[in-house]
Order: C-alpha cells, then structure tokens, then sequence
C-alpha cells in the first residue's frame, strides 16, 4: 500500500521514521523484502513491523477522527450556500422576465420612430435634387445671360467692342463655369466653344497688341488700357512676365557675340577696307570699334528699359476699384510683383545686367587686349552706362528700385565706407542723380564693374608707386662704387659730396610723383568712390617716399657731426637732410594744389584722404626739421648761458652762422613762427645773462658794446631769411636796456626815477637782477640774485628755479616796501630776491639807495 503526500498529518511529519514511507517513490513491496532480507534476527524484524503496524493503525484512526469532525464542521455552511444558489435563480428568472418586456416595449418604440424617419429622409433626399435642379437652371440661365453680354460687349460685325467690361464678363463667365457643374449642358458646352472661347482670345490679343503697341510708343493710356483688360481676364502677371521675358531675349540676341574678338577684328578690317584717307587718318583700331559696339548695345538697352519703366510706372499707379475684396492701397504692380517675386523693372535690370556681364567677361577671358582696353579706361567703361542709363539707374528719378533687400549679399562685395573713405550714397560727377545707394547701381557694380575698378585701382597704385621708386632708385654695384671712389680721389673730390648727391632725389622726379597722382585723380574724377580708392592708393605711395626719406635721414643723421652747429666745418651731408626735407616740401605743397584744383573740385572723400595726407607730410617734416633747429637751437643758449667766456660767444655766433647758412637758407619750409621765438629767446637770454653778470670792467663794456650789436645782427638776418623781422618784445626789451648796462647805481637811481616808463618793456626780473648787481659793485655786502636764492647762475637763467626757491618766512618791515609789496603785483621770483635782497639790508645795515633804487626799478612797472 503506497502512502502519498495527500494523506500528510503533522504526527506523520514530526516523525524520522516515516520520512521513508512518505516518499513518493515508495514501495511497500520493495520495504517489506527489505526488511526480510536485513540481518536482523527474527525477533527485531517482527517487533519492527509491529510498532510500524501499531502506528499505522494509530495514524488511520486519528485521520478517520479528523475527516469526520471536518464533514459535520462544514455541513452547515454547504446547506447555506446551496439555499442562497436557489435564491438567486429566482432573481435570474424575474430580471429575464423584465428584460424581455423591456425588448417588446424597444421594439413598439423603434417601428413607430423609423418609419417617419425613413419618410422624412425620402423628403430631405426629394428636397435636395430639386435645390441642385434649381441651382444648375440658375446658373444656366446666369451663364446665356452673361454669353448675351458678352455678344452684346464684342459683337461679331458692327459696333465698337469694349473689351474693358468684356473681361470682366469673361472673367464672371470663368468663375461661374469653374464653380458651377455645368459640364454635359449642350447649351452651355455649344455657348462655350463657339461664343466664348473666340471672343476671350479676342480679348487677349487685343489687350497685348495695345500693351506692346503702347510701350513702344511710350503711351501709357494704351498701355493702362491693356493692363486693366489683362488684369480682368487674370492672366496679367503671366502676360508682363511674357513681355519681360520677349524684351531680354530681343537684347540677348543683340548683345550675345557683339564684342567677341573675333566679331571685333572683323569689324575692323572691313572699317579699314572701306577707308579713303591716303594718311589713313580715317583707320581705326580694335578699342575704336570695341567702344562703338558697347555703345550700340547700351542704346538698345536704354531703348528697351524705357519701355519696361512705362510699364512698371503704369502697374504702379493701376488698382483695382471694381471688386469689392480687392485692397484699396494694392496697385497692380504689388501683385504682379507677388507673382514674380520683385518689381518688373528691378528683374529685367538684373537679366540684362547678367547678359552684358556674361557677354564682356567672355570677350575678356578670350582676349587680353580687350580686358586691357576696358580695365585702362575703366572711368569710359563707367561714363559708357552714366549718364545714358541714367533715367533707369535714378531711384529718385524713378529708376530700378527692389522690394528685396540686397544687403546681405552685397554687403560682402561692396567697398566700406571704412576702405574708401566715401559713403555709399555719393553721387557720381556725370550722373548727379545715381547714388551706389541705388538698387540699380549696386547690381551693375556689382555683377560687372567691380573686377574692372579694382584692377584699374591697382594699376593706378603700381603707376604711382613706379613713379615713387624711380626717385630712390636700386643702390650700385660694388664695383660702381670703387669706381666713384677711385673718381673722387683722382679729381680731389669728397666721398661725402658724393653720397650726398646719391641720397637726395632729383626734384624733377619728385615733381613726376606729383604728377602722376594729378594725373590719376584727374582721370578718377568723375566717379566719387574711385577717386577716393585712387586718392588712398596715392596716400600709400606717398607714405612709402616718407618711409624711405626717413631711413635715408637716420642713416644720414647717424654721424653726429651732420647736426653739430659748433664742428668747424660744415658737413656736407647736412644739405642732404635739407634736399630730403625739401623733397617732402615739395610733395606737400603739390598736394596741397590737388586739393584745391582751379578749375574742378575733387570729391569730398577724396579731399579728406588728401588733406589727411598733407597733414601727415607736414608733421614729418616739422619733426624732421626741428631735429636740426633744436640742435642749433641748444649749441646757441648753452654758449649764451656761459657769455662772460669770450670762447663761447664765438660757438654761439659759429652756431647762429650755420643756422641761417646751413639750415634756414637752404630750406623750403616755412618755419617763421619757430625761428621767430628762437631769436626771441636768444636776445632774452642775453639780455638775463648780462644783468646777472658781475659788475663791468671797461674791457668788459667795451666788449659787450660789441657782442650786443653782434647778436641783434645775427638774429636779425637769421629771422630775415624766413620772412620774419626781429621787432618783437625781446628786441624792444634788450634796446631799452641796452643803456642801462653801462650805468653805475647811483646813475640807475637817477635814470629811473626821472623817466621810469621809457622802459617798459624791460621785465621786472632783469631791472632787479640789474639793481642788484650793480649795488653789488659797490657793497661788498651784497650779492648777485643767484646768490641770494642759493642756486647756480645757470639754474636761475635755465628757469629751474622756481617755487622752491621762493618760500621765505622774513618779514618785510620797510612801511614803504610794505606799501609797495602790497599794492604791486610781482611775480613770485622778484618777490623771493626783493625779499632776501631786504633781510640783506637789514642785516649788513646797507645805504637806503638800494631801497630807493629797487623802488625805482619796481614802481616803472
């Protein structure tokens, strides 16, 4: 008997020895030859299987229990269930009933609902085919109605057709066959093919045939006429794309193959072959018949735009008054130009405007000779479109204007303002009407005229810059200058002399420099933008003569015996520096005339780069120039601060010699006000040296009586030679003082006392410092100013002293200095030497005729 797992009790589980028995592969009969065939005696296999017996017997017992007390437990609860089965049954049945009434009473409702419903949808479907009956007998009736229009508006024979009002009855003809299924009526299909299809092509025909006829005449009534008949019948953006289209190919077949080489050399041998003239003056060549052509072209191209531009003008001031739904402020060039994707005129213009490209371009990739022509007379090749072209290129005159806008793409292949110097609305000189501005404009430069302007702006900088390198020309060959050296020693000649004339240009060839760029620019002048591109071009070839004038001058000025005012002889390479400066000079001054010509002005562009330009020459040579007027400008105060050395009034008069031999007279420029306040500033420093000189021996005022008249001389001829006379201040101050350097104190005290204004020109420093040194002739006691304020005489003439030698604490206790100190208004220095030259007095207990004689010296001023 096989014991399973279904029969599982917790004793059987809690138990070792029936985990055997419990195995699902258990077999009883295999157990019980096994436990016969064990070792076991006799005894233990029976007491063995006893107690499983026993067991067994136990376990079936307690599962018999089990079974029994479950079946009474549940009973109950199965009875429950049953009854409550039963229950719903019944409900079941009485819901089914219900439903099958419910049905019934759907079916009753739905048989009195679909019949009148199908009645009435046979009704609305009756309704409906007699709507659209109607409808097409309507629209039948309105279709002959508006053919009998229309026959009535075009009649076969006799009568003046009014195609205006027979488009609009075509048009309502169209819209009602298009909307209406009036397709398969014999009446409406016989109506069509033989009333109105004939009379709508009628229409058409007639309405081009006035279009063309009237823009060729330049008749705009015609050609509003025809316009309006087109734009009745719906066909008018298709009809003047039409138009369009047949006035470019008429050009292409005139333009294509016009100014090809060969058709070029033909022309001009069958213009030769026809020539009479035994000098054959009436013989032309390739450029003759090359600009006769482009000519020609450029007249069928105005003859043509013109015509474009009437109808353009027609289009824009035509709208469209009649329909209702049509905008009042859209004209018929607003939807011609939604239609076409731009404005009429601005479509051809770019067309045509390919065509020639295309056309010169071809004609100059094939020959070099025709893009030579073209490139060298570029500003013919400009003059050749304007002012012909003119009435299309004026935007403002009613040319070619856009409804797109073109500055994304030409804004990366038009010239800045920043490269040209101009704005891109100048006018052109030919053509006051044509800005670059304009649309028209823009695309002809462009699509054609931009390749040529920029390599005649090139050609133009290499002319200029040619010109520019023949005035610096290559050095020599070695042996060249072995030569020239071996020359110069056999015919006692300097090298010097002769590297000076290698380095200074010909002035004839810097006045071609000049001349060349007159040239250019006069050639340029007609067009605002190339005379600016020319006018920068010159400015770079004028800053590169700049550039190599400047390195000639450092390499020149590198010996410093070039610019030494003192050397005992003059270098002659320092005429070198001068013919440089010159060089310049005479560029400015060149310059200077282009920018003002006589008879036409420049552009205002172009005169801004040249006035930019001459600026530039002029600061270079102010600098170049003061390098040598600030050297001989320092040998001269450094010799006249040091005057009381007799060997130094004689570098200081060397010096003044080579300024005004070596310098002044040989230089162009005008350096007036420079030289002016040199000579200025030498008679001042003089006039300060000698008053604070020691007191005067007769061989010293002997001496001075000479140098005096000497340095008024001096400066005189040297302000003299750039057109300027010593007459200033400075010369009235040292001729106003020149007395008083040869008067003791009490002579001074006298003088100044009685007739004080006579010097008025006379500062109140050198009076003072004059005072001073002369009382100090007499009084050992006093000192000369310097020395009072404790600086070196040279300090005190250089201007170093200033305020920090003017702070003093001692107090004036003079009433009549106080008076005076108080109601004059002194500069500081005077008020530092009055007030030590007083704390002196009061100190060494001095003569009260220094206080008379400084009040003097004061009170004159």
């Amino acid at each position: 008997m096989a014991v399973g797992s279904d029969i599982v009790t917790p004793e059987l589980v809690g138990k070792h020895q029936f985990d055997e028995l419990l195995d699902p592969s258990f077999d009883a009969t295999h157990y019980a030859h096994e436990l016969v065939r064990s070792r076991d005696t006799m005894e233990l296999k029976a007491d063995k299987i006893s107690s499983i017996m026993t067991d067994l017997s136990a376990t079936s017992s307690s599962l018999d229990a089990r079974m029994r007390a479950t079946v009474l437990g549940t009973h109950e609860q199965i009875l429950e269930q049953v009854l409550g089965v039963a229950s719903v049954d019944v409900t079941l049945e009485q819901v089914e009933d219900q439903v099958r009434e419910i049905k019934q009473y759907m079916h009753a409702l739905r048989t009195k609902i679909r019949v009148p419903y199908g009645q009435a949808l046979e009704y609305t479907r009756q309704a409906r085919n007699l709507q659209l009956a109607t409808r097409h007998v309507r629209a039948t009736s309105k279709f002959m109605q508006l053919v009998r229009r229309l026959a009535v508006q075009i009649p076969e024979s006799g009568g003046r057709p009014d195609y205006a009002l027979a488009a609009l009855t075509l048009v309502d003809i169209e819209r009602l066959v298009n909307t209406s299924d009036l397709c398969g009526i014999d009446v409406v299909d016989r109506a069509l093919a033989t009333e109105v299809t004939p009379r709508r092509q009628q229409t058409a025909n007639e309405a081009n045939e006035m279009l063309v006829g009237g823009m060729r005449r330049q008749h705009q009534s015609d050609v509003g006429s025809g316009l309006q008949i087109l734009f009745n019948l719906g066909i008018i953006s298709n009809a003047v794309d039409t138009r369009i289209q047949a006035s470019i190919a008429a050009l292409h077949t005139i333009i294509t193959g016009r100014i090809d080489p060969r058709a070029l050399h033909i022309g001009v041998r069958e213009h030769n072959a026809r020539a009479t003239a035994i000098d054959g003056r009436d013989m032309v060549g390739i450029d003759t018949i090359l600009w006769t052509r482009q000519e020609d072209m450029i007249d069928a191209v105005l003859a043509s735009g013109l015509e474009v531009r009437v109808l353009e003008r027609v289009l824009q001031r035509k709208r469209d008054v009649l329909r209702v739904d049509a905008r009042v402020d859209a004209s018929y060039l607003d939807v011609v130009a939604s239609k076409l994707g731009d404005r009429v005129l601005a479509l051809w213009w770019t067309k045509v405007v390919d065509t020639i490209a295309r056309e010169i371009h071809a004609s100059c990739d094939e020959s070099s000779v025709v893009r030579q022509i073209l490139t060298n007379n570029y500003p013919r090749l400009v003059q050749l479109f304007l002012p012909r072209l003119e009435p299309l290129l004026a935007a403002r005159l009613g040319g070619v204007t856009s409804v797109r806008d073109l500055q994304s793409s030409v804004a990366s292949v038009l010239i800045s303002d920043e490269d040209t110097g101009c704005a891109g609305d100048v006018d052109l000189a030919q053509s006051p009407n044509v800005r670059y501005s304009d649309w028209g404009m823009r695309v002809l430069w462009t699509r054609l005229l931009s390749v040529f302007e920029a390599e005649y702006v090139n050609k133009a900088a290499s002319r200029m810059d040619d010109s520019v390198s023949r005035c610096f020309p290559a050095p020599p060959p070695a042996g060249l200058v072995d030569a020239q050296s071996t020359w110069a020693q056999r015919h006692n000649t300097k090298s010097d002399e002769l590297q000076a004339v290698s380095t200074v240009p010909n002035r004839k060839l810097v006045a071609s420099v000049v001349r060349s760029v007159g040239t250019e620019l006069e050639m340029a002048k007609s067009d605002a933008r190339l005379c600016t591109m020319v006018a920068r071009a010159a400015t770079r070839a004028i800053s590169s003569f700049v550039a190599t004038t400047k390195d000639r001058l450092l390499s020149v000025m590198d010996n410093p015996r070039v610019v030494d005012p003192c050397a005992a002889t003059a270098h002659p390479m320092t005429r070198s520096v001068i013919g440089l400066i010159n060089c310049v000079e005479a560029l400015r001054v060149g310059i200077s005339e282009l920018c003002q010509p006589a008879d036409q002005p420049l552009t205002a562009p172009a005169q801004s780069v040249l006035c930019t330009c001459r600026d530039e020459l002029q600061t270079f040579i102010d600098a170049q120039s003061d390098v040598l007027l600030d050297a001989a400008d320092r040998a001269i105060s450094q010799a006249l601060l040091d005057v009381d050395n007799s060997s130094l009034w004689s570098h200081a008069e060397h010096a003044l010699q080579w300024l005004q031999t070596q310098v002044l007279e040989p230089l162009d420029p005008r350096r007036s006000s420079r030289v002016h306040t040199m000579t200025d500033s030498y008679l001042t420093l003089f006039v300060h040296t000698v008053c604070v000189t020691m007191p005067l021996t007769e061989t010293a005022k002997l001496r001075l009586a000479s140098e005096l008249p000497q340095l008024e001389f001096a400066c005189s001829q040297a302000a003299s030679t750039m057109g300027v006379r010593v007459t200033g201040d400075a010369y009235k101050s040292v001729r106003q003082m020149r007395p008083l350097l040869f008067m003791t104190s009490r002579e001074l005290a006298q003088v100044l006392g009685e007739r004080g204004a006579e010097w008025s020109s006379v500062s109140e420093l050198d009076l003072l410092n004059h005072v001073v040194c002369r009382v100090a002739t007499e009084e050992e006691a006093a000192c000369v100013p310097h020395e009072l304020l404790g600086c070196s005489r040279r300090e005190w003439l250089g201007g170093v002293a200033g305020s920090e030698f003017v702070e003093s604490t001692d107090v004036c206790r003079n009433k009549e200095m106080l008076h005076l100190w108080d109601t004059r208004n002194l500069s500081a220095s005077c008020r530092a030497v009055v007030c030590e030259c007083l704390n002196r007095m009061l100190k060494h207990k001095l003569a009260d005729d220094l206080v008379a004689l400084i009040q003097a010296a004061l009170s004159m001023k």
